[in-house]
């Protein structure tokens, strides 16, 4: 796997955390790629930033509105930058 930035670490894990009603911390390691330490600080900073929303019934992560934007202006530079 090559080197990924923070963003596009970060929308890995928003991307994963959006594809459901709520999604647990493993299944965010196996779909983004990540080991576990790396998951609790991505998604400290992703919390913090108010992207991520971490539900502490279920223990399930939920992508906000906020974070879905993220995704979009992340894809939409990708797609710039490769032109």
């Amino acid at each position: 796997m090559t080197y990924r930035s923070r963003e596009e670490i970060f929308a890995s894990i928003l991307s994963t955390a959006g594809s459901g009603a709520g999604i647990t911390r493993s299944r965010i390691m196996f779909g983004s790629y990540l080991t576990y330490a790396q998951v609790v600080e991505y998604s400290k900073a992703l919390i913090e930033r108010g992207l991520l929303e971490y539900d502490a019934l279920d223990r399930t992560f939920k992508t906000t509105p906020s974070g879905f934007t993220f995704i979009q202006l992340h894809n939409e530079m990708n797609q710039i930058i490769k032109i």
